[in-house]
């Protein structure tokens, strides 16, 4: 297709049971110049009969079948391989759009403002069909390399991406990733773009442990690739273009990682990794860590209750103290504390509404909130914008907020 406008990369296992509701939602799009990429992982259910079936009713198909099961980045990587619209976008088989006019609205805007990307909302789909919880852009039209009021959106899906810049910077999936390889890709297109739109139409329908999803357990292989991530993730984000205007990007980039050490991973070690693995593990986690700035720390931490065991923690990576890490990990005390790390805090209807109101009024990089009873949360600008909408929107006598770190 000479004048393909999109590009819809749909890679798809044993994807029967939703199939149909997804490429209904493409077909239905009133962007008319698009192709559709379906990439058959070797399914060995009725995919390949309604991929069949569809194909005969529509052109725009164009069906990779793969001769052995590669998994969804090698598949996603196929399809962008061979896609020629002008921008793509990633749709995966159990979701769907809920906007018929969802593409040409993504299009216009991405031409209009000449955008690298746009990035729009999402709604979560129950087993049912049912929506349980909808999450909105702030609009924006934003300068990734000048303004700071953005955070990395780790979803591939629910982004329209110029293949222009996926190819001038040859921005691939990792299928050799277990876990990280969507965030992963994504960090890739923050750190090489340089215009952003966000728009607050939330019409990706992501469904909520389908059928077929991959449910299994960590294991020593998947905690292990946590630091393969991110050793990938620091010399991508130190060798951009974003970091000399940005180099704060890489360290929120770190605070993020350290509090998945901290509350997640950290304990895991103890039960998964054997001795070997566990020097191995930290002393990987300690290099990657010789790079974070101590004064970003203190300025995203401050708020947080559990500061004190994140000093202890960053003092234990520095030393490579594999003992004292050992120890801190298995602690009543750091469990406790990790616990009570979720603050939860209930409101009352019209106190949401006024919250809300009051955070949408406020413009500065991050936001301080003080729900009274100690629980004071920071929060970038675009969440507490994002939560504002959600507050203003609650319909509810009462609403609760969960606030993890």
């Amino acid at each position: 297709m000479h004048d393909c406008k999109v590009s819809v990369i749909i890679p798809v296992y044993n994807g029967e049971r939703f199939l149909r509701q997804c490429l209904d939602s493409v077909i239905r799009q009133t962007l008319s110049p698009i192709e559709i990429i379906l990439i058959n992982d070797v399914s060995t259910d009725g995919t390949q009969v309604i991929i069949d079936e569809y194909q005969v009713g529509d052109d725009r198909l164009n069906v990779i079948q793969l001769e052995k099961n590669v998994g969804v980045s090698a598949a996603r990587n196929a399809g962008l391989d061979e896609a020629t619209g002008e921008y793509v976008i990633f749709l995966d088989a159990d979701d769907y759009w809920d906007s018929d006019g969802l593409l040409q609205q993504l299009y216009d805007r991405a031409v209009y403002e000449q955008a690298d990307f746009i990035s729009f909302g999402f709604c979560c789909v129950d087993e049912a069909g049912e929506q349980t919880a909808s999450y909105v852009e702030v609009p924006a039209v934003i300068d990734l390399q000048q303004r700071d009021n953005w955070q990395i959106k780790y979803n591939v899906w629910a982004k329209l991406i110029s293949r222009e810049l996926l190819e001038a910077h040859r921005i691939r999936f990792v299928p050799s990733l277990i876990m990280g390889e969507d965030a992963l890709f994504s960090i890739a297109l923050y750190c090489n773009a340089k215009k952003l739109v966000t728009v607050d139409d939330a019409a990706y329908c992501y469904r909520l442990n389908p059928m077929g999803a991959n449910m299994s357990q960590w294991n020593s292989a998947k905690l292990m690739d946590t630091v393969r991530w991110f050793e990938m993730a620091v010399p991508l984000i130190r060798g951009s273009a974003l970091y000399v205007h940005r180099p704060d990007v890489l360290q929120s980039v770190m605070t993020e990682r350290l509090k998945m050490l901290f509350k997640k991973l950290g304990p895991m070690v103890l039960e998964l990794l054997s001795d070997q693995q566990q020097r191995d593990f930290f002393a990987l986690w300690k290099h990657c860590f010789e790079q974070y700035d101590r004064s970003y720390f203190d300025e995203r931490f401050q708020s947080d209750p559990a500061i004190d065991l994140y000093r202890q923690l960053l003092a234990l990576l520095k030393k490579n103290d594999l003992a004292g890490l050992l120890t801190f990990f298995s602690s009543e005390s750091n469990r406790l504390n990790t616990a009570d790390n979720l603050q939860v805090v209930t409101l009352a209807q019209q106190q949401a509404v006024q919250l809300g109101q009051d955070l949408l009024q406020v413009n500065k990089a991050h936001i301080r909130c003080d729900f009274g009873s100690g629980v004071i949360i920071t929060l970038p600008m675009e969440k507490a914008h994002q939560l504002a909408r959600q507050l203003i929107a609650n319909q509810n006598p009462k609403i609760t907020l969960r606030f993890d770190g």
